[in-house]
């Protein structure tokens, strides 16, 4: 397994050196002023675990793992709760005691203030209410993270994410804000002997032992008949939604406006638990045992072993991995004595069209309708050419090299900025534009596995996409991508303008399914893939829904009222098999093979998805990237060299080879157990 599991060594995430003073986190500002500079004093202390992004905190810990939202809840449990911009009434922050509000129904104001402003009741029955009561009645605590955008916080943050510690849900009511019924939450420090390291340096430090008996004043209300504390030094307000007194104090339904402050004694006091109980969730995530790898070889090609830690700090990584085939094959699959089996699914307008067998390689070819420049081309491999010198099973055992520099990448766009690719990756040759920060190291620091991997690729490209009055273009740039159990990539095209119209992979490990469709556009006929608007200038491509329904539309579209035309599309949406549109071609990809996608056309109106099958699979792909389109700095980092023993030709002896080392093992394996081949006698006898 490539020794990289996580973020590169940038960021620091789990606080590794006691004493190391943190630095505060520089914001972008675009040259712009971000409000009053913070003049609140620093922390006295370093939080446990602190990240710069919050897609770095959610792939840290387990009981944070929501990339938008400030609750993370499962099961009808509170796991974890980001403290950040509280929009609400009196929220409260101390060393002790954290009082929040139930996210939900704000939205910005109209005014142009840009303020979030309560705008519906937040329902009593939410997960996030629930999950609370069911904390707070299995006496189960949970972590608290505080973010830097936390206004009310006593110190100025100086990490964007840092977890506090872990609270009590003790107390739930309901208030009114604008008008509108919202639920709050009373959390207090577990560990009220653990110093709170998000205090300002000079404040008070608890000591002595805790107070649990004195309590804030307590009253009944008169028209619920619910004792309730007092929990604002104004008086007394029912804080039961269900009371007609609900939210009144004298009589008088309160509102914003009204001044309303905690009563000291009600913050004061502390709620005892039973002894004993321990959070469910270590603060500071565990790292996976080495152990693991060591009794079980093939520990690091499971999805428990996807992550390790990287910090400023230190490293924490699962040892690299000896992989092989049988490590990673439950089925022991693809690995084939003589000619590989396809396994295929395809639809019109897709067909297959040809199968040769080029001496071990079993190869097919599939074409669709109304593109005869464009083909899909699968070598299927075997165990005699996976086993060759230099072959899939060397190049799979090398993914665990650390030059090949695989790990998982932030991506551009996402909606929470670190998130990272689920699948680790690397690239070589001229810069591939992915979706994600993949760096791209030049072929001359290529591992010689890459290079070698490049030439069986060439080969193949070269059967597939070559012809008299079209020569092969030649591949400069090879994008490794290593997928986890259950992980995929989905539905994308390879059709950018910058690259030629031959595409080569080659898959190592697990098996794989691809699978191709029409993108949607051209399937319903619309301006894009949400299929919302038609568009009658669409092109009508094989495959496609009632082609002569889109016609039809076409030729009066023009002259026809809105009414009339959401009537037509409406029936031309009915005549789809599912919303989506259905898979044309589908095929296994084993250990070793190879699939060249070969046209324009092909990556213009169809998509294509690979699924991991198995526990751990590696695609490597290569593509012609054009180099006018590259920065002219980077073009070194496509060239080559081709010498005369690096070009590949097929392995067209790859039986006769296999089949003379099987012959020399049976005769040593014989010459040890002599007895064995009198069996064998025997029985054929």
């Amino acid at each position: 397994m490539p020794p990289k599991r996580s973020a590169p060594a940038k960021r620091p995430l789990i606080e590794g050196a006691p004493g190391v003073e943190p630095t505060a986190k520089k914001r972008k500002t675009n040259g712009k002023a971000k409000g009053p500079t913070d003049t609140r004093p620093p922390p006295r202390g370093v939080p446990p675990v602190h990240a710069s992004l919050r897609g770095d905190l959610t792939e840290t810990v387990d009981y944070f793992r929501q990339r938008q939202g400030g609750v993370q809840t499962n099961d009808g449990s509170f796991r974890g709760s980001l403290l950040a911009n509280d929009y609400g009434q009196r929220p409260y922050l101390d060393g002790e005691l954290v009082l929040t509000r139930a996210g939900g129904g704000m939205e910005q104001s109209k005014d142009g203030t840009k303020t979030m402003k309560q705008k519906k009741d937040q329902d009593p029955l939410s997960a996030v209410v629930q999950s609370f009561l069911g904390n707070m009645a299995n006496f189960v605590a949970c972590p608290m993270i505080l973010s830097q955008d936390c206004r009310h916080a006593p110190c100025r943050p100086l990490y964007p994410y840092a977890v506090m510690a872990h609270f009590k849900p003790v107390f739930h009511w309901y208030e009114k804000d604008d008008g509108f019924t919202v639920s709050r939450f009373r959390w207090e420090k577990f560990d009220l002997g653990e110093e709170a390291w998000w205090m300002p340096k000079d404040s008070p430090v608890r000591s002595g032992p805790v107070d649990y008996t004195t309590k804030a004043a307590r009253q009944t209300c008169s028209v619920c008949m619910k004792s309730q504390p007092v929990v604002f030094t104004q008086g007394f307000v029912c804080l039961d939604q269900s009371c007609g007194k609900f939210w009144s104090l004298n009589g008088n339904i309160l509102t914003n406006n009204d001044p309303l402050t905690y009563n000291p004694a009600w913050l004061a006091e502390r709620t005892e638990w039973p002894q004993g109980i321990r959070p469910p969730f270590a603060l500071r995530p565990q790292p996976l045992p080495l152990s693991g790898a060591q009794k079980d070889p093939t520990f690091a090609t499971m999805r428990a072993a996807y992550k390790g830690i990287v910090c400023c700090h230190f490293e924490y990584l699962l040892p690299p991995l000896n992989i092989n085939i049988r490590s990673i094959s439950d089925a022991f699959a693809g690995q084939f004595d003589g000619h590989g089996v396809p396994s295929y699914e395809v639809k019109a307008p897709f067909s297959l069209v040809e199968t040769v067998f080029l001496q071990p390689w079993r190869i097919l070819t599939y074409k669709t309708m109304g593109f005869p420049d464009c083909l899909i081309k699968q070598f299927h491999s075997n165990a005699a050419i996976n086993g060759r010198p230099g072959g899939a099973d060397e190049i799979l055992a090398g993914m665990a090299n650390p030059a090949l520099h695989l790990a998982r990448r932030v991506m551009f766009q996402a909606v929470v900025d670190g998130t990272r690719t689920n699948h680790f990756l690397t690239n070589f040759g001229l810069p591939y534009k992915f979706s994600a920060d993949v760096p791209s190291f030049a072929f001359s620091q290529a591992p010689p596995m890459v290079k070698n991997a490049l030439h069986k690729m060439i080969w193949a490209g070269e059967i597939a996409g070559a012809s008299e009055d079209r020569p092969f273009q030649r591949l400069n740039e090879v994008l490794i991508l290593g997928y986890f159990q259950d992980q995929a990539i989905g539905y994308h095209d390879d059709g950018e303008g910058w690259l030629g119209p031959t595409i080569v992979t080659f898959s190592l490990g697990s098996n794989a399914t691809m699978t191709m469709r029409l993108k949607s556009k051209y399937y319903l006929g619309t301006t894009g893939n949400n299929c919302m608007t038609y568009d009658p200038t669409q092109e009508i491509i094989k495959g496609c829904v009632d082609p002569v329904q889109r016609r039809f539309m076409n030729d009066n579209w023009a002259n026809w009222t809105a009414t009339e035309r959401k009537t037509e599309f409406t029936k031309l949406k009915k005549k789809r098999h599912g919303v989506l549109p259905p898979v044309v071609f589908k095929s296994t990809l084993a250990h070793g093979d190879y699939v060249v996608m070969h046209g324009m056309e092909l990556q213009k109106y169809y998509e294509h998805q690979i699924s991991n099958d198995g526990r751990l699979r590696y695609a490597l792909t290569a593509r012609h990237v054009k180099p006018h389109t590259v920065d002219p700095a980077q073009l070194h980092k496509g060239h080559y060299v081709t010498n005369p023993e690096d070009v590949y030709h097929g392995d067209m002896n790859a039986f006769e080879e296999a089949d003379k080392e099987r012959a020399e093992e049976e005769a040593k394996w014989m010459a040890e157990y002599p007895a064995a081949g009198q069996v064998a006698k025997t029985d054929s006898e």
